[in-house]
């Protein structure tokens, strides 16, 4: 029995550390409408603007996904996932600000 239990909690932990990894190896799907429709009635911007500005990040993430860490796109999308809204320009800037490519493009300020 005690060998039974072993087992299946190996079992568990080897899933759910597969899972957490494949989580990693694809960008996440975020509805641009739901999340621009919110924004809208929050800020008062355009929809076009932000479904554009949302749409250009989930490109550019398309396009740099794997330079990414994994760590770092784990705690990335739970932070752009946060508070009800789902934004790729978050997630985005958070994964340069986390690979310090964010300050590595831009002049220092003195």
């Amino acid at each position: 029995m005690r060998t039974f239990t072993l087992a299946l909690a190996a079992t568990v932990a080897a899933s759910w550390a597969i899972d957490r990894a494949s989580a990693t190896d694809r960008i996440p799907a975020f509805d641009i409408v739901r999340n621009c429709s919110a924004e809208v009635a929050a800020v008062g911007t355009e929809i076009a603007d932000c479904a554009k500005d949302e749409t250009d990040a989930k490109n550019e993430l398309d396009r740099r996904w794997r330079e990414f860490a994994a760590s770092n796109k784990q705690t990335c999308v739970g932070e752009s996932s946060s508070g009800g809204t789902q934004s790729y320009v978050e997630l985005l800037i958070c994964l340069e600000m986390s690979s310090g490519e964010f300050l590595a493009g831009k002049p220092q300020i003195r």
